[in-house]
């Protein structure tokens, strides 16, 4: 499976919640990892609820996505935006590229940054908006 992410980003209200975007069955809505089965694929939730779901990591965007899928978008320093096609332990391949990921907005750490779902998950916060959804 790769080296798992840190378990500590996992679960309801643990204040470093990794953003998600999944189809639910009905549509692509926003969410959070639960726990890792594999290296791509993730339990998930969307806000607000208390079902889960298995999905699987694809890259592309996330209005294309399909039942049983999920997306992780970072930016990179340049403010470009691009799709996770693995992550592993603290480091994420996207654009063919793999780079340390972290929650910062720095423009100059040599991280990428990925979307923290908010220090309650139940009500969304945070204002780091990169799935295109409300932040």
């Amino acid at each position: 499976m790769g080296r798992p992410i840190n378990k500590r980003y996992f679960g309801a209200d643990s204040g470093n919640d990794i953003k998600v975007q999944f189809h639910n069955g009905t549509s692509s809505v926003p969410g959070y990892i639960v726990k890792q089965k594999g290296s791509k694929r993730f339990v998930v939730r969307a806000f607000g609820s208390s079902t889960d779901y298995i999905r699987t990591l694809v890259d592309k965007t996330s209005a294309n996505i399909a039942a049983g899928e999920m997306t992780i978008t970072v930016k990179f320093d340049n403010t470009t935006v691009d799709q996770v096609t693995k992550i592993n332990g603290r480091v994420v391949t996207a654009g063919g590229l793999r780079r340390p990921w972290n929650f910062s907005a720095s423009t100059t750490d040599g991280a990428v940054q990925i979307e923290e779902a908010g220090s309650n998950v139940s009500v969304q916060t945070g204002s780091t908006n990169l799935e295109g959804d409300a932040a």
